[in-house]
């Protein structure tokens, strides 16, 4: 059982049964660390060393040594835009609630001004709202059940206000929201508290582009992969993340997570994932597609860019390969099933067409 489990129990036991229940991983489908990493890591490509601080953090908990007045972790997973920073925090929810959905997400860019600051710890008295105890926070998914923890997502926390920033001092620090009205509190001592932010984005796109310049950049027709542009995209990130937040908040992280930039080799295997799920959308729907080596060269050829990351891979597929793809099922009867669609690039673009079923091909 997780350790927040195996706390309730031991608190329920007061001392009538001599044998407590056994501290174990459980987490969700996971029911182990490595189970858990590995799940994550098929998920998510190329961040290796953030899952491994996820994991880490979990682990401790379920070991039931964790500060119990604490969140279960609070990480701030930092890095540039479009690594997997958001995407792992909903895979995370996937494995331990079974949706990547169910976890309480907070849109910090919507809370830029300061009065904002009350749609986290409510209205104080005598103000609007102060009787509803209105609160962004969604208290089932926040405190989660005896059985697994709650998932709260602070999303892109640079571009809310400071002041709003500030209140969430009590909750990294006692795990306990007071609402100002002073009558009620929400618990997250059993929540995963993680928060993303693309600080140092500006700064590393700006050297990216500089390095694009350069003539030798343009020789290789890629981006320099050298261990001293990586160590200096770090040093910018950790640079900005210190600056801007206060320090009270920021040594209440229990981790900085350091989400890398994305290279060819890792975007090849983004967009495999990414053709293999358009496969099985298609299987499902009693239509039979294969991709090629070509095709996917090509996506990777035109739709890597170190600076947007992954999302720039799912443009270049969606629009390269979705489109064409979609345009031979509209034009086709839905009679026709099953129907097999061929894929192959001519002249820098990827045509799509439909064939009979009863012609062999090579799977």
């Amino acid at each position: 059982m997780s350790g927040y489990l195996s706390e309730k129990v031991n608190d329920m036991n007061s001392g009538h049964v001599s044998k407590p229940a056994p501290y174990g991983f459980r987490m969700g489908r996971s029911t182990s660390p490595s189970q858990l990493s590995d799940n994550l890591k098929n998920a998510i490509i190329g961040q290796d060393e953030a899952i491994d601080a996820v994991v880490r953090a979990l682990t401790i908990a379920a070991a039931g040594i964790r500060d119990p007045h604490r969140p279960v972790a609070s990480l701030l997973f930092v890095g540039p835009t479009g690594v997997g920073k958001t995407e792992l925090a909903r895979r995370l929810a996937a494995e331990v609630t079974g949706d990547p959905d169910k976890l309480c997400r907070i849109d910090m860019n919507s809370l830029a001004q300061e009065h904002y600051s009350a749609s986290i710890s409510g209205a104080p008295p005598g103000y609007a709202g102060s009787k509803e105890q209105f609160t962004l926070f969604n208290r089932e998914l926040v405190e989660g059940n005896i059985s697994r923890p709650g998932i709260v997502l602070f999303d892109e926390v640079e571009k809310a206000h400071a002041t709003v920033l500030r209140s969430l001092l009590q909750v990294l620090d006692t795990g306990m929201l007071n609402l100002t009205s002073g009558t009620s509190t929400i618990s997250f001592r059993n929540s995963i508290v993680l928060l993303t932010s693309n600080l140092g984005s500006a700064e590393i796109a700006t050297r990216l582009r500089a390095t694009r310049r350069t003539f030798l950049s343009k020789l290789r027709g890629q981006l320099s992969r050298t261990s001293d542009t990586i160590d200096s995209v770090d040093d910018a990130v950790s640079t900005a993340v210190e600056e801007f937040f206060d320090p009270e908040l920021f040594n209440r992280f229990d981790e900085i997570v350091h989400f890398k930039q994305l290279t060819r080799e890792t975007s090849r295997s983004i967009v495999d994932l990414e053709l293999a799920r358009l496969q099985a959308l298609l299987s499902a729907r009693n239509i039979s597609w294969s991709p090629s080596e070509a095709v996917l060269d090509h996506l990777v050829h035109t739709g890597f860019d170190a600076i947007y990351g992954a999302r720039n891979l799912r443009r270049a597929v969606r629009l390269q390969l979705h489109a064409p793809i979609a345009r031979v099922i509209i034009s086709t009867e839905s009679a026709v099933r099953p129907l097999h669609i061929l894929t192959e690039v001519r002249d820098g673009v990827i045509i799509a067409t439909a064939a009979k079923c009863t012609e062999s091909r090579e799977r």
